[in-house]
């Protein structure tokens, strides 16, 4: 049997909302063509409470899948305990099957599945709800079981603390763990974890820059195949200057978008620019003529004449107080031995030279 996995269509994006739409109808069209039956990760919205018009296009879209579709929520659509949430509100037209905390069985050419679908939670209450929600799970042992999921995972998240680990996630008595969540794909635990990745880009991330698409999944041969799917590329640039001048840091990066487009003119395309600029230059002066679907962060850090003034000052404080520890060093060692001159005196008279310390001693003396 093969199996589509789809998540993270985000269905109303605001900032890219065609390709929201677009992107995610290419997906499925292309999934309904190679697999027995689809499975939806959820954030198939991206807000908890979309607009009529996008609930309207999300419908438009999954009703022209033929093929059955087992979906869960996300984190974009999670709402309060009692409350309905957008995606389980589609699921009221029939458009997919609903899954939370609860397991459903198909079938099909006498290969049994068993599909356990929990929804996201919050992230440090995450190990006990999935724990207590297979404790309802009655595993059918001739099944191929699949446990879908849209939470983060604490190896593949930085400084990660409460989420599920992939640990715990291999102990589970799963053939096939699904999740959502993560805008990149992601194969963990020799196949049998499985990130499908967003079908549309929205966090402008470095790792968005990979293709979007689907994952196929054949569950006799237990071997996945990523699907990409046709949509709007994504590039992502960073440049590190160092004492650069505005027009240079200008000309590197306009030249580096006029590449960019040649490559695909409709490509969304993120700039970060960072390092440091020539003294007296703020990054504020630096500044881009506004161009569709290109995005420029500035992180320049400037020395600016303020910056200049505090590390003179500083300085000048750091050897004030070596100078202060010289003198004390010098007043301790000659106290109640010599007081025919202050050390203190003495001290600036060797900083200034030989001669100028010699007369103060003969001066002192006399």
């Amino acid at each position: 049997m093969k199996i589509a996995i789809i998540s993270d269509t985000h269905f109303g994006y605001a900032r890219f909302e065609e390709d929201s739409y677009i992107q995610a109808e290419n997906a499925f069209l292309d999934a309904d063509n190679k697999a027995d039956l689809i499975i939806y990760a959820g954030d198939v919205f991206d807000t908890k409470t979309p607009k009529l018009e996008t609930l309207s296009r999300a419908v438009d879209i999954l009703k022209r899948v033929k093929k059955p579709i087992f979906a869960i929520h996300g984190n974009h659509e999670r709402r309060s305990k009692g409350m309905i949430n957008p995606a389980q509100l589609l699921a009221t037209t029939g458009l997919f099957r609903y899954l939370h905390g609860e397991a459903i069985s198909f079938e099909k050419n006498g290969q049994p599945l068993q599909i356990f679908g929990m929804g996201n939670v919050p992230e440090e209450l995450a190990s006990i709800a999935l724990k207590k929600s297979i404790e309802r799970f009655a595993p059918n042992s001739n099944a191929f079981k699949i446990l879908v999921l849209h939470q983060s995972i604490k190896e593949l998240i930085p400084h990660a603390k409460e989420e599920i680990s992939l640990e715990e996630l291999e102990a589970l008595p799963f053939d096939l763990i699904i999740n959502g969540h993560i805008h990149g794909s992601v194969i963990k635990l020799g196949g049998r974890f499985i990130i499908p990745g967003s079908t549309v880009v929205t966090q402008l991330k470095k790792d968005e820059t990979s293709s979007r698409g689907y994952i196929l999944y054949d569950t006799e041969k237990k071997k996945h195949e990523f699907i990409e799917i046709k949509c709007r590329k994504f590039f992502y640039e960073e440049f590190d200057f160092k004492e650069a001048n505005i027009s240079d840091i200008k000309n590197t990066v306009e030249q580096k978008i006029r590449e960019l487009k040649k490559l695909d003119e409709q490509a969304i395309i993120r700039i970060k620019i960072k390092g440091t600029a020539r003294e007296g230059i703020k990054p504020g002066d630096l500044s881009f003529a506004s161009e569709e679907r290109v995005y420029i962060d500035n992180h320049l850090d400037a020395t600016t004449l303020k910056d200049k003034l505090e590390k003179i000052r500083n300085i000048k404080e750091q050897k004030l107080s070596v100078k202060e520890l010289a003198i004390k060093e010098l007043e301790d060692k000659v106290k109640d031995k010599i007081t025919l001159f202050s050390p203190r005196e003495l001290f600036e008279k060797l900083v200034i030279g030989t001669d100028e310390t010699l007369e103060y001693l003969k001066n002192d003396k006399g």
